[in-house]
């Protein structure tokens, strides 16, 4: 890292805190701050969507698997790309049609109080784990690059370069600065510009890698034997089937995804933007996971987790490295603070609003979304600080995701579709999920018994395989062993057939567009300033910069005709009428 890139960091830094501060006059309500009173464009959310489930974890855990097996890699994150098409077929619109502002009120009315809460808190529990892989993922990314004088306080002694530990603290912290001020519409709008920016970036990474390894031949020839193969070791073709079905519950259910959905103002809009995540997710993990297959073959023995930063390192000029090491602090920082808008939205309208003070204001409701927001921080970073004796990044994201995403989000998609199952389901799957992972986790890894070796051979398979069974099976054994229809799911029927119109500011529609095309003319500009004071690879960041002013000035002529008036459309959405009745 040299100075030209600190600077630029420093200022992507202050770009996103200045951003921030302007969108939090639009948080006058817990449904401006949480639900953005659906008002996002389809292809905000759709975008914001793909960066969330593509958070700096990507870099670390895909990126190393990529590093060290090759295309299989790319195949996972395809996984996503279908499953994200399954979902806009068969969940989005759904969703949509509710005319519900939180998957909470959601579950209040289906399943009742009590379902809010254990998904509230146990919801927010796994989830924060893992938005602690995410700020780790980051943490090991800059750790691994920035280096410190000897004896520098903030440096590892081992290593000389800044502390995980102090890096996960500075960017947990200014992640959380800028979800507090700028609330849902702060992650969607940054959640695109950083998806242009980190796009335009591995464009041109990649050729960068291939000149640097001798051409693309030359990185065909030198790579291993089974290294281009789209499926092998433990992730065999049963692996990646099971983990699109995974992903399509994941992808569907949880509720940082469904919030997406919440946010646009129609059913088809919603379907359109799981569309567009599944078309990026089809078409960009080729791009992404390149370099660190490249850089296999210029340092073999580099560490897997810092492989893909350390083969961006390798090929850009000062500048360029610094912007890419910022869009991936905008994409940890995407999924954290999505993530933390969504449960801090649950703390304060599912628990403090529901159960505490019924009578709250806006002006009181938005406080406790931010100090809820802080808190779920703290944990989170004390969380991420503790990822290295859990095994790493890799491990706690295969186990979490295998074994127990299925079992959180499958009784909320079952409760759309299927009317007799009730509260107790809940307790029921989740229950046996819980305890069917404890059990597989606790078999040793170097056991004797022959049963025991034949399932850690075969580890990855079966977890999938019973993280999807079990959850599955009650819930079938519920619905088909019940009688009668859920009041729940009645209620849930009769909103979906309410309508009402919602009124769309259509200036406050182009609004997110503007930013994101100031913004990254702003970058532009930033980046042809560095070009004529560059010493090296001056024509390069001229090119990168001239990229974004296109970029930037196409989509300003498409927002370029003026908007005269707003106007109602009618959507099968409205505010719920029905209170919840007692299971």
């Amino acid at each position: 890292m040299t100075t030209t890139d600190y600077v630029i960091l420093i200022c992507y830094g202050i770009g996103i805190l200045f951003i921030g501060s302007v969108l939090s006059k639009k948080n006058k309500t817990s449904a401006d701050m949480f639900a953005v009173k659906k008002q996002s464009p389809w292809w905000l959310s759709g975008l914001s969507a793909f960066m969330s489930a593509f958070s700096a974890g990507t870099f670390v855990v895909w990126g190393g698997i990529a590093f060290k097996q090759g295309l299989v890699a790319v195949s996972i994150c395809m996984c996503s790309g279908i499953s994200s098409f399954l979902v806009g077929r068969f969940f989005a619109k759904k969703w949509a049609s509710l005319g519900i502002e939180s998957v909470g009120e959601y579950v209040n009315i289906r399943y009742g109080k009590a379902a809010v809460q254990f998904y509230t808190w146990v919801g927010m529990f796994f989830k924060i784990i893992a938005m602690a892989v995410a700020l780790y993922a980051f943490a090991t990314l800059v750790s691994s690059i920035i280096s410190l004088s000897p004896g520098h306080m903030f440096a590892d002694p081992a290593t000389g370069k800044l502390s995980k530990s102090v890096a996960i603290i500075v960017s947990g912290l200014l992640m959380l600065v800028y979800a507090v001020s700028g609330g849902l519409w702060a992650v969607l709008i940054i959640d695109a510009i950083q998806f242009v920016v980190l796009t335009v970036t591995v464009v041109f990474v990649v050729p960068l890698c291939f000149n640097k390894v001798g051409g693309v031949q030359n990185f065909l020839d030198a790579v291993p034997e089974g290294f281009l193969s789209p499926a092998g070791g433990s992730f065999t073709y049963l692996f990646l089937l099971g983990w699109i079905i995974v992903h399509t519950f994941k992808l569907g259910g949880e509720w940082v995804f469904i919030q997406r959905f919440l946010a646009v103002n129609n059913p088809k809009a919603a379907q359109k933007s799981s569309y567009l995540f599944g078309t990026l997710y089809l078409v960009s993990p080729i791009l992404w996971m390149l370099p660190p297959m490249i850089y296999r073959v210029i340092n073999p023995l580099a560490n897997p987790e810092e492989a893909y930063l350390l083969a961006c390192a390798s090929v850009l000029p000062p500048g360029m490295m610094g912007l890419l090491l910022a869009a991936m602090f905008s994409s940890a920082a995407s999924y954290i603070d999505g993530e933390v808008n969504v449960y801090a939205g649950a703390v304060t309208d599912d628990f403090y609003k529901l159960m505490i003070n019924p009578t709250a204001t806006q002006k009181q409701l938005v406080l406790v979304g931010r100090i809820s927001s802080f808190a779920i921080g703290a944990v989170i970073m004390t969380i991420a600080l503790l990822i290295p004796y859990f095994g790493g990044a890799e491990k706690v994201v295969l186990t979490i995701t295998s074994l127990l995403v299925v079992a959180m989000v499958l009784p909320v998609l079952w409760g759309l579709f299927f009317g007799k199952v009730k509260q107790d389901v809940v307790w029921y799957s989740s229950g046996a999920s819980f305890l069917s992972a404890i059990l597989v986790r606790s078999i040793p890894a170097n056991s004797t018994v022959s049963i025991f070796q034949w399932y850690n051979l075969h580890a990855q398979m079966f977890d999938v395989a019973i993280g999807i069974f079990v959850p599955l099976s009650i819930l079938a054994f519920f619905e088909f062993r019940s009688k009668r229809t859920s009041i729940g799911y009645i209620q849930l029927k009769e909103l979906v057939h309410e309508r009402s119109v919602v009124v769309i500011n259509k200036a406050a529609a182009l609004f997110p567009a503007r930013i994101l095309a100031y913004s990254i003319g702003g970058l532009s500009v930033l980046m042809f300033g560095l070009s004529i004071t560059a010493t090296n690879h001056a024509s390069l960041i001229a090119t990168f910069s001239s990229f974004l002013l296109i970029i930037s000035l196409l989509i300003l002529w498409l927002i370029r005709k003026p908007l005269k008036e707003d106007r109602g459309i009618p959507l099968a959405t409205m505010e719920p009428k029905i209170a919840a009745l007692p299971k």
